[in-house]
């Protein structure tokens, strides 16, 4: 059973005990799902939580609130890489418009309807289950970010640290590394998904489209240059991936 994290923040003590308590008669009627709460009452307060843990996988979030409105901490949330699913829980009709600029997946009025809630839990929930993550914590300069890897397409070793290239066109620098390349990414390369190539690449062979005589061609026709040999050893090992991957279907 895949444990999900689901936090809760609204400034005011009574929304966010009814929204507490819905959460866990929403647990306890779907017996099968595994959700861990945690609960706050500022954006600083959650937006900290998040860079020490890698980010939620699903956020019940206030709108009006002081010094940070739900709607800014949903673009700092996306802005730090943490694409978990934002449902809003306000009393507020007029940011509707605004909660698609973060991707949210629900708008939500208060007081809270327990069908519509568990409702968009329940979406929230599948979407993340559907992805089949696996996730890697990633630690940066500023905080800690968790990657899915479905969204890394690659990721090198550059000035001594690992970059992570992720299917959407934005790059996660990890820190300095203090062991080898090849120990940093050995959680990824354990997964079928993943090679290691040469001394300082690990690829994802489901975004790779095509291997060239020289370089590899991912989703969305980026184009990365390995070399000959590399791209010679690889190809037998991306046909392999992709015939069993077609076989299991």
């Amino acid at each position: 059973m895949m444990l999900l994290k689901l936090a809760i923040c609204d400034d005011t003590a009574l929304c966010r005990r009814q929204a507490e308590e819905a959460v866990k008669a929403y647990v306890n009627k779907n017996e099968e799902c595994a959700l861990s709460v945690e609960v706050f009452s500022h954006a600083e307060d959650l937006l900290e939580a998040a860079h020490k843990n890698g980010g939620y996988d699903i956020y019940l979030l206030d709108i009006v609130m002081p010094h940070i409105n739900g709607i800014e901490l949903g673009k700092m949330l996306r802005n730090d890489g943490y694409n978990g699913r934002i449902i809003y829980l306000t009393s507020e009709e007029d940011f509707a418009l605004d909660s698609y600029k973060v991707k949210a997946q629900s708008y939500l009025l208060k007081p809270i309807n327990t069908e519509e809630l568990f409702a968009a839990i329940d979406e929230a929930v599948l979407a993340s289950k559907s992805k089949n993550e696996k996730s890697l914590i990633v630690k940066t300069k500023k905080n800690s970010v968790k990657l899915s890897y479905d969204d890394i397409m690659y990721a090198e070793l550059s000035r001594r640290a690992v970059v992570y290239h992720l299917a959407s066109g934005r790059t996660v620098d990890g820190v300095t590394l203090r062991v080898p390349f090849a120990e940093a990414v050995a959680e990824l390369a354990r997964d079928p998904r993943f090679v290691i190539c040469g001394q300082g690449t690990v690829v994802n062979l489901r975004h790779i489209t095509m291997v060239g005589n020289d370089e590899l061609v991912f989703v969305g026709k980026y184009k990365l240059p390995i070399g000959v040999k590399l791209c010679r050893e690889l190809r037998s090992t991306w046909t392999s991936y992709w015939f069993e991957s077609e076989a299991k279907l």
